[in-house]
């Protein structure tokens, strides 16, 4: 009998021959199912108006960026639906799901894999209150604390806020680095290989200004968040946030 050949016999005898390899990968290319960009678009949202991606309604660079990103990972060869979005994920931080059921989901989807020996992240304190903001009299700031808990070397790659009168800078080893701000909004954007590395048990600085002459219209109360990527496999986005009320 010929190698990779099964021969069986059918009614009165027939034989039937059944290419054994070819069958197997013909079952295999069945089942794995290209991914489409359509699937995974609606599952984000812009970082500036806050829709889902639409490629057919592009409201900004940020968007466009996001689309375009995906699109370069739905044609990798093998990648299901869960690791483009992983991927995604990971470049864009959780706060991107349109869906926050899902972005928890996936989140504790990550920590059952995580090994123990990681960087872990830990941002103190969680939130600061500015109190008033006068607009008359400018910017201000406050600083947080951010630490490595974990066993590996903590490496922080990129910051972003959630609106463009917000920016924030690391301080490590008594020298502060760029001010970082929204995506989309110009700000340093065009440096791509800051990074800050903070050893185990060591710690830096998170400084956040806030400057209320950028909404000059605006008065009262509002919340900005603050974002920190770094290789913390499972706190890859950890955020704080300030809330103030905006004066004359």
């Amino acid at each position: 009998m010929l190698a990779g050949v099964i021969l069986v016999f059918g009614t009165f005898g027939t034989a039937i021959i059944i290419l054994k390899e070819k069958s197997i990968n013909i079952a295999k290319t069945a089942l794995v199912q290209p991914v489409l960009a359509a699937d995974i678009y609606p599952e984000f949202v812009c970082p500036c108006c806050g829709q889902p991606l639409d490629p057919n309604n592009i409201c900004c660079g940020s968007a466009q960026e996001r689309i375009d990103y995906i699109n370069s990972l739905v044609v990798k060869p093998g990648m299901t639906k869960d690791e483009i979005i992983l991927t995604y994920v990971k470049k864009y931080g959780l706060n991107s799901f349109k869906d926050k059921d899902q972005a928890e989901t996936f989140k504790n989807k990550i920590a059952e894999s995580a090994p123990q020996e990681r960087p872990i992240v830990a941002l103190s304190p969680a939130s600061f209150n500015l109190g008033e903001v006068s607009q008359k009299k400018g910017e201000v700031s406050t600083t947080f604390t951010v630490k490595n808990n974990g066993q590996k070397d903590l490496v922080i790659d990129k910051l972003e806020t959630s609106c463009g009168c917000t920016t924030a800078s690391i301080v490590f080893n008594g020298q502060e680095g760029p001010r970082f701000g929204m995506p989309g909004h110009g700000l340093n954007e065009d440096i791509k290989d800051w990074q800050v590395v903070i050893p185990p048990a060591g710690e830096a600085k998170l400084n956040v200004y806030y400057d209320p002459k950028v909404h000059l219209d605006f008065r009262g109360y509002a919340i900005r968040e603050i974002s920190i990527f770094s290789n913390d496999p499972v706190n890859f986005e950890e955020r704080v946030k300030v809330e103030l009320n905006q004066v004359d």
